[in-house]
């Protein structure tokens, strides 16, 4: 049986900025609302993300 491979978005700016996109995805049926977590403060020295073997790293940057 294939091991099961894990996707994860990471939605990274300010409040407002961070429900619009979760509104927009909702919006294009791409993930319910509900299923985003809710809002978490960043510390001011970052945030460290530990990947999974074979793992990398994507993102888009779109100008607002």
């Amino acid at each position: 049986m294939p091991r099961r491979r894990r996707l994860r978005l990471y939605l990274v700016g300010s409040p407002a900025d961070t429900q619009q996109e979760v509104d927009r995805l909702h919006l294009l049926r791409y993930a319910e609302r509900f299923e985003w977590s809710r809002s978490v403060p960043i510390a001011e020295n970052g945030i460290l993300i530990q990947p999974d073997a074979g793992d990398v790293l994507r993102y888009l940057q779109r100008n607002r």
